[in-house]
């Protein structure tokens, strides 16, 4: 089984194959509207300094064939610590043997230890991952539809 583990945004950079990697989450999860993916590393640096990011690594051996970089903050309106997935992936290759399911748990798990009363999963409209979500009524909850507009 590989390894989940935290790392730095750095490291998901640094990875021999980021590139690909890379490549292939913008092909299944870019914003067209946003134009192309271009990762600001300062600004995920800044944020995981002020403890507001955690990035985590899926490691088969000393690949890396997936990634989460999470989210979290006291939500105003209710005073409450909720997490979220600013990007989550894992390789085509690697899916349908339980690995996503693992890094949905393993990322879960670490909201719930830093306090955060619930998780908030985002997804493109139509692709696997929120498939995957909608079928799992049981464990996730479709709360809001989000709207995007080019200016």
């Amino acid at each position: 089984m590989p390894l989940i583990r935290a790392i730095s945004y750095r490291d998901i950079l640094e990875a021999p194959n980021a590139a690909a990697l890379l490549d292939e989450y913008t092909a299944e999860c870019s914003l067209p509207e946003l134009g192309p993916t271009c990762p600001q590393s300062h600004l995920y640096e800044a944020m995981e300094r002020s403890g507001g990011l955690q990035a985590f690594g899926v490691y088969d051996s000393r690949t890396l064939i997936g990634f989460a970089n999470v989210l979290s903050w006291v939500v105003p309106h209710y005073g409450t610590k909720i997490a979220s997935t600013e990007s989550i992936f894992l390789a085509g290759e690697y899916r349908k043997r339980g690995i996503g399911a693992g890094m949905l748990d393993f990322v879960e798990q670490y909201a719930k230890d830093n306090a955060c009363k619930a998780f908030q999963y985002t997804a493109p409209v139509g692709s696997r991952f929120a498939k995957m979500l909608a079928m799992n009524v049981g464990r996730y909850r479709r709360t809001n539809s989000v709207f995007l507009r080019s200016l």
